[in-house]
């Protein structure tokens, strides 16, 4: 969400923000921009996954009829629940920066509140090139990416193929430039034709395996628990790391790393 048009504070970003149920609005607005577009193209099936604070951020009952809408969470697959190797291609609508990437809008990596950023294989990544990496294990490529100029330009610095939508010009954490709702969803639509007509040729963003997984956290005593986990081990007071088979069972670990002590 914190890549959605208009969308700079936590105002917008919770149930307790003044803005939230309009920016809500403008998520919903942005999720159906995506999915007309795609539809241009003739039929598709479309799982949209609400992966925005606790899941329950997309309006349902504005959403096409056919569209499907994974919500809440936990799930295995985090922000890529519902997908399998029979999608021709996923698409990030509202993504940020990773938690290393000075300027932008609400930078984070998985969790604002407990992260200190994501490493796989040595290179930091953000959510967008994490979830580009999931996708590819299922063969799925990445086709477009949607937010502020630097989470779309992170992205496709790794899959230079997704084509992109910039909604807004970052001035840092809290401030962007940003184009209105409307406009946001015709540059998603322009974006989303754009990706649709090279669908073809789009290939899936893989990690090799096994994959070293590196994981900075806020407070030491949330990388000290997780260092009781089989199979990581603890560097420095904020950083444990491991080795894994794949993306699957890497999304899964960091679900627990993320939530150690949440009942």
């Amino acid at each position: 969400m914190e890549g959605i048009t208009g969308v700079v504070q936590p105002a917008q970003l919770g149930p307790d923000g003044f803005e939230y149920q309009r920016a809500r609005e403008w998520m919903t607005g942005e999720v159906n921009a995506a999915i007309a577009a795609i539809r241009e193209s003739g039929p598709a099936d479309i799982v949209v996954c609400d992966s925005h604070g606790n899941g329950q951020s997309v309006l349902i009952e504005k959403l096409p009829d056919d569209v499907r809408l994974v919500r809440g969470f936990p799930r295995p697959l985090e922000m890529m629940q519902g997908i399998d190797d029979t999608f021709a291609a996923a698409v990030f609508i509202g993504y940020h920066g990773s938690e290393w990437t000075a300027g932008a809008v609400r930078s984070h990596t998985i969790s604002s509140a407990r992260l200190l950023g994501v490493k796989l294989n040595g290179m930091e990544v953000s959510e967008g090139i994490y979830n580009a990496a999931l996708a590819g294990q299922f063969g799925v490529p990445v086709a477009f990416v949607s937010g502020d100029r630097l989470a779309v330009t992170q992205l496709q610095k790794v899959v230079p193929a997704a084509e992109g939508a910039i909604v807004k010009e970052p001035y840092g954490y809290h401030s962007a430039m940003s184009v209105t709702p409307a406009r946001g969803q015709v540059l998603i639509r322009e974006g989303l034709r754009r990706a649709m007509a090279k669908l073809g040729s789009l290939q899936p963003y893989r990690v090799t395996a096994p994959i070293d997984l590196e994981v900075g956290f806020k407070l030491t005593i949330d990388a000290e628990r997780a260092s009781f986990i089989p199979g990581l081990s603890r560097p420095d007071a904020h950083t444990v790391k491991g080795s894994f088979r794949d993306m699957v069972e890497i999304t899964k670990l960091l679900q627990v790393l993320t939530s150690l002590d949440t009942p």
